[in-house]
């Protein structure tokens, strides 16, 4: 017999039926945390709450009164910043649909937590969702943003509203950005190289996971606009962390 929680039942049942998501209990959180079985879920949610690949070495939370999370996928993370930042005001972005329904379903209750079915780009604009490449689909953690092109031979790809984080501080009145998290799968190479960057001058810190394996540059590009306002650097998991002088 198996035992989950208080319910004890027989691993046949596994064998006989599927079961394409389960449901967790967060302490602080009023309601279940839904995982998909069938995606990478799972493995984001142990990144996030196991390794806690988010938590800078020193950020008082007291004093962190905004988060932007870009590329909040299924809301981990962002269920991660509301209970680290309880003071916190976040602002979560998610471009793909099906990691978005995920989101809202996990992160809708949350209070002080907006979600956008969003993506974050260098200009305003609207974007491509890329689901493949070259026949190879990418997963749910995978879908990447590009330019949407006219003409492109086959069905229409879906799109998604992008927006600079110029324009995201504008539109929710944001003076000040505490705390940046950046996980848009190679997208980042357009943030950083945009001109649109004022918001650089008002962010306390940065956690970027770059993408240079499929797009090169991305690094580059975020070192080249921090520049020296860069006070600390550091490394955990697959998140770069910048401490900056804001």
């Amino acid at each position: 017999m198996l035992t989950i929680g208080k319910t004890r039942f027989s691993p046949h049942i596994l064998e006989r039926f599927a079961v394409p998501e389960i449901a967790i209990r967060l302490p602080g959180i009023a309601t279940p945390v839904w995982l998909r079985t069938e995606e990478t879920d799972q493995n984001v949610f142990a990144k996030v709450f196991v390794a806690n690949e988010y938590a800078p070495r020193s950020l008082d939370p007291a004093s962190v009164a905004t988060v932007i999370d870009a590329g909040a996928n299924i809301g981990a993370s962002t269920l991660w910043f509301r209970l680290a930042y309880p003071k916190a005001r976040i602002i979560a972005l998610e471009p793909d649909p099906a990691n978005f329904a995920c989101l809202q379903r996990n992160c809708a209750s949350l209070p002080g937590v907006e979600l956008l079915q969003a993506a974050l780009w260098g200009e305003d604009t609207e974007l491509a969702l890329q689901s493949e490449i070259e026949g190879r689909p990418l997963g749910s953690w995978g879908t990447r943003t590009a330019p949407a092109s006219a003409g492109t031979p086959g069905p229409a790809p879906a799109l998604t509203p992008a927006w600079t984080l110029d324009s995201l501080s504008a539109r929710f009145g944001l003076e000040r950005l505490d705390y940046v998290k950046i996980d848009i799968e190679g997208a980042e190479k357009s943030v950083f190289e945009s001109p649109a960057r004022v918001w650089l001058k008002r962010t306390r810190l940065i956690a970027a996971e770059f993408h240079d394996r499929f797009l090169p540059g991305c690094t580059a590009a975020a070192e080249a606009a921090m520049g020296p306002a860069v006070m600390q650097k550091y490394q955990r998991g697959e998140n770069v962390f910048y401490r900056l002088a804001a």
